[in-house]
Protein backbone atom coordinates (compact mmCIF):
# COMPACT_ATOMS: atom_id res chain seq x y z
CA UNK A 1 0.00 0.00 0.00
CA UNK A 2 1.50 3.32 -1.07
CA UNK A 3 2.10 6.17 1.34
CA UNK A 4 -0.46 8.51 -0.19
CA UNK A 5 -3.27 5.98 0.32
CA UNK A 6 -2.19 5.48 3.92
CA UNK A 7 -2.26 9.24 4.45
CA UNK A 8 -5.67 9.60 2.80
CA UNK A 9 -7.09 6.81 4.95
CA UNK A 10 -5.69 8.18 8.20
CA UNK A 11 -6.79 11.75 7.56
CA UNK A 12 -10.31 10.51 6.87
CA UNK A 13 -10.33 8.66 10.20
CA UNK A 14 -9.21 11.32 12.70
CA UNK A 15 -9.95 9.32 15.85
CA UNK A 16 -7.74 6.46 14.67
CA UNK A 17 -5.02 8.87 13.57
CA UNK A 18 -5.17 10.49 17.03
CA UNK A 19 -4.69 7.11 18.70
CA UNK A 20 -1.64 6.36 16.55
CA UNK A 21 -0.08 9.78 17.16
CA UNK A 22 -1.09 10.26 20.79
CA UNK A 23 -2.08 13.77 19.76
CA UNK A 24 -5.68 14.99 20.08
CA UNK A 25 -5.84 17.38 17.15
CA UNK A 26 -8.81 19.60 16.39
CA UNK A 27 -7.99 20.46 12.81
CA UNK A 28 -5.73 19.70 9.87
CA UNK A 29 -3.57 22.72 9.09
CA UNK A 30 -2.53 21.35 5.72
CA UNK A 31 -1.17 18.43 3.78
CA UNK A 32 1.45 18.06 1.07
CA UNK A 33 2.80 21.49 2.03
CA UNK A 34 5.69 22.61 -0.17
CA UNK A 35 8.39 24.53 1.73
CA UNK A 36 11.99 25.54 1.13
CA UNK A 37 12.94 22.57 3.29
CA UNK A 38 10.93 19.88 1.54
CA UNK A 39 7.32 18.83 1.19
CA UNK A 40 5.64 18.19 4.53
CA UNK A 41 3.18 15.29 4.54
CA UNK A 42 0.69 16.94 6.89
CA UNK A 43 0.42 19.32 9.85
CA UNK A 44 -2.11 19.03 12.67
CA UNK A 45 -3.17 21.43 15.43
CA UNK A 46 -4.90 20.90 18.75
CA UNK A 47 -7.36 23.20 20.52
CA UNK A 48 -4.48 25.18 22.05
CA UNK A 49 -2.93 25.74 18.60
CA UNK A 50 -0.01 23.43 19.31
CA UNK A 51 1.20 21.99 16.02
CA UNK A 52 2.49 18.57 15.03
CA UNK A 53 4.43 18.23 11.77
CA UNK A 54 4.23 14.62 10.59
CA UNK A 55 6.57 12.71 8.32
CA UNK A 56 4.55 9.67 7.22
CA UNK A 57 6.26 6.51 6.02
CA UNK A 58 5.26 2.96 5.20
CA UNK A 59 7.73 0.12 5.85
CA UNK A 60 11.28 1.38 6.46
CA UNK A 61 13.35 -1.71 5.68
CA UNK A 62 15.99 -0.14 3.45
CA UNK A 63 18.88 2.11 4.45
CA UNK A 64 18.09 4.58 1.67
CA UNK A 65 14.49 5.02 2.84
CA UNK A 66 15.55 5.47 6.45
CA UNK A 67 18.26 7.99 5.53
CA UNK A 68 15.78 9.94 3.42
CA UNK A 69 13.21 9.91 6.23
CA UNK A 70 15.76 11.17 8.77
CA UNK A 71 17.03 13.90 6.43
CA UNK A 72 13.50 15.10 5.65
CA UNK A 73 12.54 15.21 9.32
CA UNK A 74 15.65 17.22 10.26
CA UNK A 75 14.89 19.63 7.41
CA UNK A 76 11.36 20.11 8.73
CA UNK A 77 12.82 21.34 11.99
CA UNK A 78 13.51 24.58 10.12
CA UNK A 79 9.76 25.04 9.58
CA UNK A 80 7.27 26.34 12.15
CA UNK A 81 3.66 27.40 11.74
CA UNK A 82 3.22 27.90 15.47
CA UNK A 83 5.53 28.81 18.36
CA UNK A 84 4.76 25.46 19.92
CA UNK A 85 5.59 22.90 17.24
CA UNK A 86 6.59 19.26 17.58
CA UNK A 87 7.86 16.87 14.94
CA UNK A 88 6.86 13.26 14.41
CA UNK A 89 7.76 10.25 12.30
CA UNK A 90 4.78 7.93 11.84
CA UNK A 91 5.72 4.66 10.14
CA UNK A 92 4.49 1.08 9.69
CA UNK A 93 5.24 -1.31 12.52
CA UNK A 94 5.85 -4.05 9.95
CA UNK A 95 9.36 -2.54 9.74
CA UNK A 96 11.97 -4.99 10.99
CA UNK A 97 13.02 -4.76 14.64
CA UNK A 98 16.58 -3.66 13.91
CA UNK A 99 15.43 -0.64 11.94
CA UNK A 100 12.75 0.14 14.50
CA UNK A 101 15.49 0.40 17.12
CA UNK A 102 17.50 2.78 14.89
CA UNK A 103 14.42 4.95 14.36
CA UNK A 104 13.73 5.08 18.10
CA UNK A 105 17.33 6.17 18.74
CA UNK A 106 17.07 8.87 16.08
CA UNK A 107 13.95 10.22 17.78
CA UNK A 108 15.60 10.40 21.20
CA UNK A 109 18.74 12.06 19.84
CA UNK A 110 16.85 14.68 17.80
CA UNK A 111 13.77 15.35 19.95
CA UNK A 112 11.46 13.78 17.36
CA UNK A 113 8.32 11.88 18.36
CA UNK A 114 8.30 8.33 16.99
CA UNK A 115 4.97 6.53 16.47
CA UNK A 116 3.90 3.48 14.50
CA UNK A 117 0.77 2.07 12.88
CA UNK A 118 -0.22 -1.30 11.44
CA UNK A 119 -0.11 -1.32 7.66
CA UNK A 120 -2.37 -4.38 7.56
CA UNK A 121 -4.98 -2.61 9.67
CA UNK A 122 -4.76 0.46 7.43
CA UNK A 123 -5.49 -1.75 4.41
CA UNK A 124 -8.66 -2.96 6.11
CA UNK A 125 -9.54 0.56 7.22
CA UNK A 126 -9.13 1.82 3.64
CA UNK A 127 -11.89 -0.51 2.43
CA UNK A 128 -14.29 0.46 5.20
CA UNK A 129 -13.51 4.14 4.67
CA UNK A 130 -14.40 3.89 0.99
CA UNK A 131 -17.71 2.27 1.91
CA UNK A 132 -18.47 4.87 4.57
CA UNK A 133 -17.56 7.95 2.57
CA UNK A 134 -19.31 6.78 -0.57
CA UNK A 135 -22.53 6.81 1.49
CA UNK A 136 -23.44 3.26 0.61
CA UNK A 137 -26.30 3.11 3.08
CA UNK A 138 -27.39 -0.44 2.42
CA UNK A 139 -29.28 0.04 -0.83
CA UNK A 140 -27.79 -1.73 -3.80
CA UNK A 141 -27.48 0.77 -6.63
CA UNK A 142 -26.03 -0.44 -9.93
CA UNK A 143 -22.34 0.15 -10.52
CA UNK A 144 -21.51 3.06 -12.83
CA UNK A 145 -20.79 2.32 -16.48
CA UNK A 146 -18.72 4.14 -19.05
CA UNK A 147 -20.49 5.46 -22.17
CA UNK A 148 -19.05 7.56 -24.97
CA UNK A 149 -21.38 10.49 -24.36
CA UNK A 150 -19.57 13.68 -23.43
CA UNK A 151 -22.42 16.14 -22.86
CA UNK A 152 -26.10 16.09 -21.95
CA UNK A 153 -26.80 18.70 -24.61
CA UNK A 154 -26.11 16.05 -27.23
CA UNK A 155 -29.61 14.73 -26.53
CA UNK A 156 -30.90 17.62 -28.65
CA UNK A 157 -29.72 15.68 -31.70
CA UNK A 158 -31.96 12.68 -31.13
CA UNK A 159 -34.86 14.58 -29.57
CA UNK A 160 -34.99 17.22 -32.32
CA UNK A 161 -36.36 14.59 -34.72
CA UNK A 162 -39.68 14.51 -32.85
CA UNK A 163 -40.02 18.25 -33.48
CA UNK A 164 -38.84 18.03 -37.10
CA UNK A 165 -41.46 15.42 -37.95
CA UNK A 166 -44.07 16.92 -35.59
CA UNK A 167 -44.74 13.51 -34.09
CA UNK A 168 -44.79 12.07 -30.59
CA UNK A 169 -44.20 8.51 -31.80
CA UNK A 170 -41.39 7.61 -34.23
CA UNK A 171 -40.39 4.43 -35.99
CA UNK A 172 -36.83 3.15 -35.81
CA UNK A 173 -36.11 4.52 -39.29
CA UNK A 174 -37.51 7.93 -38.42
CA UNK A 175 -35.62 8.45 -35.18
CA UNK A 176 -32.44 7.26 -36.89
CA UNK A 177 -32.57 10.01 -39.57
CA UNK A 178 -29.91 12.31 -37.96
CA UNK A 179 -27.44 9.39 -37.84
CA UNK A 180 -27.80 8.12 -41.42
CA UNK A 181 -24.73 9.80 -42.85
CA UNK A 182 -22.16 9.34 -40.08
CA UNK A 183 -19.59 6.62 -39.49
CA UNK A 184 -20.31 4.00 -36.83
CA UNK A 185 -23.88 5.26 -37.02
CA UNK A 186 -25.53 2.44 -35.08
CA UNK A 187 -23.00 2.56 -32.23
CA UNK A 188 -23.33 6.34 -32.14
CA UNK A 189 -27.11 6.15 -32.11
CA UNK A 190 -27.13 3.58 -29.32
CA UNK A 191 -25.26 5.98 -27.02
CA UNK A 192 -27.73 8.80 -27.67
CA UNK A 193 -30.63 6.41 -27.23
CA UNK A 194 -29.25 5.19 -23.88
CA UNK A 195 -28.88 8.74 -22.58
CA UNK A 196 -32.41 9.75 -23.58
CA UNK A 197 -33.85 6.52 -22.10
CA UNK A 198 -31.98 7.09 -18.84
CA UNK A 199 -33.48 10.57 -18.54
CA UNK A 200 -36.91 9.11 -19.34
CA UNK A 201 -37.51 11.27 -22.41
CA UNK A 202 -39.04 8.47 -24.46
CA UNK A 203 -40.03 4.83 -24.15
CA UNK A 204 -39.58 2.03 -26.66
CA UNK A 205 -42.89 0.24 -27.12
CA UNK A 206 -43.20 -2.43 -29.81
CA UNK A 207 -40.08 -1.11 -31.59
CA UNK A 208 -41.47 2.43 -31.69
CA UNK A 209 -40.19 5.48 -29.81
CA UNK A 210 -42.89 7.22 -27.81
CA UNK A 211 -42.35 10.55 -26.07
CA UNK A 212 -42.98 10.62 -22.34
CA UNK A 213 -44.37 13.69 -20.60
CA UNK A 214 -40.79 14.56 -19.74
CA UNK A 215 -39.84 14.16 -23.39
CA UNK A 216 -42.61 16.46 -24.58
CA UNK A 217 -41.39 19.19 -22.22
CA UNK A 218 -37.79 18.66 -23.37
CA UNK A 219 -38.75 18.99 -27.05
CA UNK A 220 -40.97 22.02 -26.42
CA UNK A 221 -38.02 23.82 -24.81
CA UNK A 222 -35.30 23.05 -27.36
CA UNK A 223 -33.30 26.14 -28.27
CA UNK A 224 -34.83 27.44 -31.55
CA UNK A 225 -31.35 27.80 -33.05
CA UNK A 226 -31.03 24.01 -32.99
CA UNK A 227 -33.21 23.99 -36.13
CA UNK A 228 -30.87 26.39 -37.96
CA UNK A 229 -27.50 24.72 -37.46
CA UNK A 230 -25.84 21.57 -38.70
CA UNK A 231 -23.90 21.20 -35.44
CA UNK A 232 -26.88 20.47 -33.21
CA UNK A 233 -24.76 18.93 -30.46
CA UNK A 234 -22.96 22.24 -29.88
CA UNK A 235 -26.10 24.06 -28.73
CA UNK A 236 -26.42 24.34 -24.96
CA UNK A 237 -29.43 23.14 -23.05
CA UNK A 238 -31.98 25.81 -22.24
CA UNK A 239 -32.74 26.59 -18.62
CA UNK A 240 -36.10 24.83 -18.91
CA UNK A 241 -34.40 21.71 -20.24
CA UNK A 242 -31.95 21.81 -17.33
CA UNK A 243 -34.79 22.14 -14.83
CA UNK A 244 -36.50 19.18 -16.44
CA UNK A 245 -33.38 17.00 -16.33
CA UNK A 246 -32.84 17.89 -12.67
CA UNK A 247 -36.44 16.90 -11.97
CA UNK A 248 -35.86 13.55 -13.67
CA UNK A 249 -32.50 13.12 -11.95
CA UNK A 250 -34.10 13.44 -8.51
CA UNK A 251 -37.35 11.53 -9.09
CA UNK A 252 -36.03 8.44 -7.29
CA UNK A 253 -36.19 6.16 -10.33
CA UNK A 254 -32.80 4.44 -10.55
CA UNK A 255 -33.78 1.19 -12.26
CA UNK A 256 -31.61 0.68 -15.33
CA UNK A 257 -30.88 4.42 -15.50
CA UNK A 258 -27.12 4.23 -15.92
CA UNK A 259 -26.40 7.90 -16.62
CA UNK A 260 -28.41 8.99 -13.58
CA UNK A 261 -26.54 6.43 -11.51
CA UNK A 262 -23.23 7.72 -12.91
CA UNK A 263 -24.03 11.24 -11.73
CA UNK A 264 -25.00 9.93 -8.30
CA UNK A 265 -21.71 8.05 -7.91
CA UNK A 266 -19.72 11.03 -9.20
CA UNK A 267 -21.23 13.15 -6.42
CA UNK A 268 -20.14 10.45 -3.95
CA UNK A 269 -16.66 10.58 -5.50
CA UNK A 270 -16.49 14.32 -4.79
CA UNK A 271 -17.37 13.65 -1.16
CA UNK A 272 -14.66 11.03 -0.82
CA UNK A 273 -11.96 13.18 -2.46
CA UNK A 274 -13.37 16.50 -1.18
CA UNK A 275 -13.15 17.65 -4.80
CA UNK A 276 -9.41 18.10 -4.44
CA UNK A 277 -8.48 16.43 -7.71
CA UNK A 278 -9.96 15.74 -11.11
CA UNK A 279 -7.45 14.40 -13.67
CA UNK A 280 -6.84 16.56 -16.74
CA UNK A 281 -5.20 13.80 -18.76
CA UNK A 282 -5.40 10.05 -19.12
CA UNK A 283 -2.16 9.47 -17.23
CA UNK A 284 -2.44 10.18 -13.52
CA UNK A 285 -1.18 8.91 -10.17
CA UNK A 286 -1.74 5.25 -9.39
CA UNK A 287 -2.91 5.99 -5.85
CA UNK A 288 -5.61 8.33 -7.18
CA UNK A 289 -6.67 5.69 -9.67
CA UNK A 290 -6.93 3.21 -6.78
CA UNK A 291 -9.15 5.58 -4.80
CA UNK A 292 -11.46 6.14 -7.78
CA UNK A 293 -11.65 2.40 -8.47
CA UNK A 294 -12.57 1.83 -4.84
CA UNK A 295 -15.36 4.41 -4.88
CA UNK A 296 -16.92 3.21 -8.13
CA UNK A 297 -16.17 -0.48 -7.57
CA UNK A 298 -14.73 -0.83 -11.07
CA UNK A 299 -11.40 -1.92 -12.55
CA UNK A 300 -11.04 0.83 -15.17
CA UNK A 301 -7.58 1.63 -16.52
CA UNK A 302 -6.27 5.20 -16.40
CA UNK A 303 -7.70 6.22 -19.77
CA UNK A 304 -11.17 4.82 -19.11
CA UNK A 305 -11.30 6.33 -15.63
CA UNK A 306 -10.17 9.71 -16.97
CA UNK A 307 -12.90 9.62 -19.63
CA UNK A 308 -15.54 8.52 -17.13
CA UNK A 309 -14.68 11.27 -14.63
CA UNK A 310 -14.48 13.88 -17.39
CA UNK A 311 -17.87 13.02 -18.85
CA UNK A 312 -19.55 12.89 -15.45
CA UNK A 313 -18.08 16.26 -14.53
CA UNK A 314 -19.31 17.68 -17.86
CA UNK A 315 -22.85 16.51 -17.06
CA UNK A 316 -22.70 18.10 -13.61
CA UNK A 317 -21.29 21.37 -14.96
CA UNK A 318 -24.06 21.54 -17.56
CA UNK A 319 -26.69 21.12 -14.85
CA UNK A 320 -25.03 23.69 -12.57
CA UNK A 321 -24.19 21.15 -9.87
CA UNK A 322 -20.45 21.75 -9.72
CA UNK A 323 -17.83 24.34 -10.52
CA UNK A 324 -14.26 23.68 -11.57
CA UNK A 325 -11.10 25.49 -10.46
CA UNK A 326 -8.58 25.03 -13.24
CA UNK A 327 -4.92 24.69 -12.37
CA UNK A 328 -1.55 24.38 -14.07
CA UNK A 329 -0.99 20.97 -12.46
CA UNK A 330 -2.27 17.61 -13.73
CA UNK A 331 -5.44 18.00 -11.65
CA UNK A 332 -8.26 20.51 -11.36
CA UNK A 333 -10.31 21.10 -8.23
CA UNK A 334 -14.07 20.67 -8.20
CA UNK A 335 -16.64 22.09 -5.79
CA UNK A 336 -20.38 21.67 -5.30
CA UNK A 337 -22.50 24.69 -6.10
CA UNK A 338 -25.42 25.53 -3.77
CA UNK A 339 -27.66 23.70 -6.26
CA UNK A 340 -25.24 20.75 -6.20
CA UNK A 341 -25.40 20.61 -2.41
CA UNK A 342 -29.21 20.60 -2.57
CA UNK A 343 -29.29 17.83 -5.19
CA UNK A 344 -26.76 15.82 -3.21
CA UNK A 345 -28.97 16.09 -0.12
CA UNK A 346 -31.97 14.94 -2.13
CA UNK A 347 -30.02 11.88 -3.33
CA UNK A 348 -29.13 10.96 0.23
CA UNK A 349 -32.64 11.57 1.54
CA UNK A 350 -34.21 9.55 -1.27
CA UNK A 351 -31.99 6.55 -0.62
CA UNK A 352 -32.49 6.82 3.13
CA UNK A 353 -36.27 6.75 2.65
CA UNK A 354 -36.01 3.76 0.32
CA UNK A 355 -33.89 1.93 2.87
CA UNK A 356 -36.38 2.75 5.64
CA UNK A 357 -39.22 1.34 3.57
CA UNK A 358 -37.27 -1.83 2.89
CA UNK A 359 -36.43 -2.29 6.56
CA UNK A 360 -39.77 -1.24 8.00
CA UNK A 361 -40.38 -3.12 11.26
CA UNK A 362 -43.82 -4.38 12.14
CA UNK A 363 -42.88 -5.46 15.65
CA UNK A 364 -45.19 -2.88 17.21
CA UNK A 365 -48.15 -4.62 15.58
CA UNK A 366 -47.26 -7.97 17.09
Amino acid sequence: MVESLVQWTLLNNPSILQSYLGFDFSKIIGQEINTDHGRIDFVLANSENNHLIVELETILNSKSKIDYCFAQTLNYKNVKFSDNTNYCILYANETNSKNQKNIENFGKENDVIIQTYSLEKIKELYSTTIDRLSLNIGLALPNPKNYTMCFLRWMNKIMKTFADLNKSILTDNEIFIPFNNISNSRTNFNCYERLALDFELFEIIKSKYSLTEYGKIFVENINPYVHNTKNVSSINLTNEQKRLLLKVLTNGNWDNKIHKVNIYWFMRFLEVTQGNWLPKQNKFDQEKLDIARGVFNVSYNERTMYEFLTWCSNYCIELGLIGKIKSTTNYDQVFLTPLGVEINNIFSLDLTLKKSRMNLSFKFLE
